[in-house]
């Protein structure tokens, strides 16, 4: 393998011309003898150590993003938004998938400050995570999911509480008496908030709607299992509104095993607005998320000069379409 030396003796240069040549400076290169030196590292096949450059600037040009499930499309989505906006600045995005436990997702956090990644995007399976770590080795965070107002970890996720009061509130305008709320496990992250504004909304309603929470993982699998005894039930609910667009697949698989026709004997509502969503059968109503907004807004925050810790909204959408028992809106 070449080293800078070989360039060095090739071009007939120092290796710290070399040096400069590949990382900018500290010094000017006259453009004959950068030309020089790229031309002698072609012929050479030289590649500079990214790690040795790491140690010299301060910097890996890397950032990690910790993900709960990277199988769900909504976090396969947010992972290529994030990649582009890290590529615009010429960063390497690291992914690692936390697989719905949070024994994994501690090791992911280890292994991101051992790996002395700039920065971190994180969406924890926990409502309030532990990101010690980070803050201790000096490395910046942005929670794409609702902190608490005073956290020293900034944040950028739409209003989950508002979110599930809107899509809620759809549910009541249409008469029905009793709705169900699939959310996440009591102790995940956003199911306080979920929980929240779908009591707001039935209260809101001024009616007497029979309504009642039931927990599952945010997979298909495990919402179609909690979902098959429940719509098997003598007081099954008319409708159920979901903490993830995942789980409403799951709702739509157990309404198809047991025979309910969606939306005539079960209105369906999911949360995310993942791409996958429209192509449902039939098509899944759900709140979107503004992925791409919001990933762009997390790596300017990370990589710009914001010292203190912000919390901000993003806009949501009622994307409207069969699943509600609505014409589509798009």
């Amino acid at each position: 393998m070449s080293t800078g030396r070989d360039v060095a003796a090739l071009a007939g240069t120092s290796t710290a011309v070399v040096s400069y040549v590949f990382n900018n400076g500290p010094r000017n290169v006259s453009p004959e003898t950068k030309e020089r030196v790229l031309a002698a590292a072609a012929q050479l096949n030289y590649r500079p150590n990214a790690l040795a450059r790491a140690l010299s600037f301060g910097r890996t040009a890397t950032i990690g993003l910790i993900v709960p499930d990277i199988a769900n499309p909504y976090f396969g989505e947010l992972a290529g938004a994030l990649e582009d906006a890290a590529i615009e600045r010429g960063d390497l995005l690291l992914i690692g998938d936390s697989r719905l436990n949070t024994a994994r997702e501690a090791r992911h956090i280890a292994a991101f400050v051992e790996r002395r990644v700039d920065s971190v995007v994180m969406v924890s399976l926990l409502d309030e995570p532990d990101f010690s770590a980070f803050q201790q080795a000096s490395i910046p965070v942005v929670a794409l999911h609702p902190l608490a107002s005073d956290s020293q970890v900034s944040s950028v996720t739409i209003d989950y509480e508002a979110a599930a009061e809107a899509a809620t509130s759809h549910l009541t305008e249409h008469g029905f008496e009793s709705i169900g709320l699939l959310n996440g496990p009591a102790q995940s992250v956003g199911a306080d908030q979920h929980r929240r504004g779908f009591l707001r909304a039935i209260e809101a309603s001024g009616r007497k709607i029979r309504h009642e929470e039931r927990n599952s993982e945010s997979s298909r699998a495990a919402a179609s299992a909690v979902s098959i005894p429940w719509l098997e039930s003598s007081d099954r609910p008319g409708a159920i509104t979901c903490a993830t667009d995942e789980q409403a697949n799951g709702v739509l698989h157990a309404a198809y095993r047991l025979g309910l026709r969606v939306p005539q004997d079960l209105a369906v509502i999911g949360f995310d607005g993942t791409e996958h969503s429209g192509f449902t059968v039939p098509s899944l109503t759900t709140v979107r998320q503004p992925i791409r907004a919001i990933a762009a807004r997390s790596i300017e925050i990370l990589t710009g000069d914001i010292a203190a810790p912000v919390h901000e909204f993003a806009a949501h959408e009622l994307v409207v379409r069969d699943s509600c028992g609505c014409t589509p809106s798009d």
